[in-house]
């Protein structure tokens, strides 16, 4: 289910970095904000302040950096108004502690409430936890452990990322490395209410993978999280990566522009300037341990802040060679990329014992059942590993392709707007419970029920260009598709199996 579920996901609106023609720098730190030592994790506090996390070398070590005498600690710089910043010092916020390792500094841009990370020292596992200071009026109150499920036992929960749901609710993205993950450590999410934590859930394999994911930072103006992983297909050591959603419904996850990862590790990567028109991000920093990196005697165990930013010279040059993609191009472009995006139905779903090969039902109102149905099908499953699973389908691909749907009709509505033309390709499937005849019959009511929802979209918003042939769904029913793998649920209705064959997919979005 994980290969199949990564492979519905479409790229929509990734950030800049995706973009073929976009171009950064990358510059490295001077002393002292870089030591010998190992600098990390640097925001921005407000316009002011620039706070990291810095693990220095020991009293007395001047040979050699050993991570087992050294101790992390939160630094803070002031900015001035003309951007200068000032020699930094120990963050005087208190919540730095002499026993314990203290950083991976996280702001809640709303309520200023600090999130970051306490590791004992004396821990051999470096097991870790994640730790709040609430603002007030005139610094921040004295930090506590977060309650609730996010510190588990004898697991580590590290690298705190702060955003905010359209409720208004606070979501907390972290990494740990407890059990129901993908494997290594896994970006999790849990939401915050005061100082306590709800339950905690995986993002999913369009985030995580068997390797190590790492350092997550979310962008909230674009709904965009990133994040380090060391899985297969990088420059090298950790690269940067993206995922455009919220919550455990993403897209897939891509490498950030190759400009800014290198052949080593390229972590903590923040934004913290922006576009002022389109809010796009133009600067922040990162962490590497890449050739320029300050060492004592081990060029590869430390890491060292970067501040990337926008290649000015390079966009100027590209700009008078007048390299700008046209409107189609780009078009073209993200098409490409946006499909197949796959919809799923309950059994025998719509209009269950028909012979009928149409349809009144829309896709909605199939979705919204189906989706209700989350817990019937988790409790149908054999063991607890199935059930995850079962959950997962439902949150990601039940759920979180609906509203891939949501984003694909604004799209379809916005090029309509512009005078173009649009042939959707919907292909239409079943599971092997009924004989080919009806499967088929089912099929094509399924294609309907989309073709009903496309038209009532919005009061209609769709109607007047689907009458006149601007906007044309083009039907391809196959029927039954044998499931790859037997059922593990009580209920072969129930299994994943059958839940994946009955579906259907939009294949294509012709623009013309």
């Amino acid at each position: 289910m994980l290969a199949v579920c990564a492979s519905m996901f479409f790229t929509f609106h990734f950030p800049l970095f995706n973009s073929a023609k976009a171009q950064y720098k990358v510059v490295h730190l001077e002393a002292p904000y870089n030591t010998a030592g190992s600098e990390t994790g640097a925001i921005r506090v407000g316009d002011t302040i620039l706070a990291y996390s810095s693990m220095q070398p020991g009293k007395g070590n001047n040979k050699a950096f050993h991570f087992a005498t050294s101790q992390m600690n939160v630094f803070q710089a002031r900015i001035s108004k003309n951007g200068k910043v000032a020699k930094p010092r120990l963050s005087r916020w208190g919540i730095n502690d002499k026993r314990d390792h203290t950083g991976n500094l996280a702001l809640d841009p709303w309520t200023k409430d600090l999130y970051f990370t306490r590791c004992r020292i004396d821990d051999p596992d470096l097991r870790c936890e994640i730790w709040c200071a609430r603002k007030l009026k005139r610094g921040w109150a004295k930090a506590v452990k977060l309650r609730g499920d996010v510190n588990l036992g004898d697991y580590t929960a590290t690298h705190p990322a702060v955003g905010r749901l359209k409720d208004s609710s606070v979501i907390l993205y972290f990494v740990s490395n407890r059990p129901g993950g993908l494997g290594g450590m896994d970006i999790w999410y849990t939401l915050v209410k005061g100082v306590r934590s709800s339950e905690c859930v995986n993002l999913g394999p369009q985030v995580n993978s068997p390797a190590d994911e790492i350092t997550p930072f979310y962008d909230q103006p674009n709904e965009a999280l990133y994040f380090s992983s060391d899985r297969m297909g990088g420059k090298g050591g950790y690269d940067i990566y993206t995922a455009v959603g919220q919550r455990n419904t993403w897209q897939a996850a891509q490498s950030v522009c190759g400009c800014l990862n290198s052949e080593q590790n390229d972590i903590y990567f923040t934004i913290t300037d922006r576009d002022s028109a389109s809010g796009f991000p133009v600067g922040g920093y990162l962490a590497s341990n890449r050739a320029d990196s300050y060492y004592m005697n081990d060029s590869m165990c430390c890491n060292d802040l970067y501040r990337w930013g926008l290649d000015t010279a390079l966009i100027l040059e590209r700009l008078a060679a007048d390299t700008v993609e046209s409107t189609d191009t780009i078009v073209e472009r993200v098409r490409r990329f946006m499909f197949p995006l796959f919809l799923y139905f309950h059994n025998d779903e719509p209009d269950p014992m028909s012979r009928q090969p149409v349809t009144e039902t829309s896709y909605s109102e199939c979705q919204r059942s189906y989706a209700s149905r989350r817990k019937e099908y988790i409790a149908k499953q054999q063991d607890a590993g199935d059930s995850a699973m079962m959950a997962l389908f439902f949150d990601t691909c039940v759920v979180g392709n609906y509203q891939r749907v949501e984003q694909l009709f604004d799209y379809i509505e916005s090029l309509l707007d512009d005078g173009k033309s649009i042939i959707l390709t919907i292909a239409g499937y079943a599971s092997p419970v009924f004989k080919s005849e009806y499967n088929q019959v089912l099929s094509r009511r399924r294609i309907g029920s989309f073709i009903n929802m496309v038209r009532t979209w919005r009061e209609g918003v769709f109607e007047e260009a689907m009458t006149d042939g601007r906007l044309f769904v083009q039907q391809q029913p196959h029927g039954a598709v044998e499931p790859t793998t037997e059922s593990q649920s009580k209920d072969p209705v129930y299994g994943l199996p059958a839940a994946l064959a009955r579906r259907i997919e939009i294949l294509s979005c012709e623009v013309r």
